[in-house]
């Protein structure tokens, strides 16, 4: 049997310099986007943040028995505010694209969206 060049997935085992991962920066914003929700009247279940260059983050939230999710996608600069539906799925309620990635757009992105009719959907 000849020898086969390996490939490494991800490089080669042990030649990666930085060893520890950074925290993503959009994890920074939950306390500031957990109080806009609770202005609104909802309780962010809970919190993601996306690993990766596009500051992407998802809120899971409850109101008046109704369950929703606030998500931003970085790649593409827009927001969405959708909500469960009973036999599953989600259905949007509202979009907006918040002027930058900064978090007083966010916040201010999220008051708006919370504001909507929530009969929608």
């Amino acid at each position: 049997m000849s020898e086969q060049p390996v490939f490494w997935l991800g490089g080669k085992p042990g030649a990666t310099k930085n060893k520890s991962r950074e925290d993503p920066e959009a994890l920074r914003y939950e306390p500031a986007i957990r109080d806009a929700c609770a202005a609104s009247g909802y309780d962010l279940d809970e919190y993601v943040a996306a690993q990766g260059g596009f500051g992407g983050w998802l809120a899971h939230l409850e109101h008046q028995g109704g369950r929703f999710r606030l998500f931003w996608s970085g790649k593409d600069s827009h927001m969405k505010l959708e909500k469960a539906l009973d036999h599953g799925g989600w259905a949007e309620l509202a979009s907006a694209e918040a002027a930058d990635d900064s978090l007083p757009a966010f916040v201010e992105s999220i008051k708006g969206l919370l504001a909507v009719d929530q009969t929608k959907g």
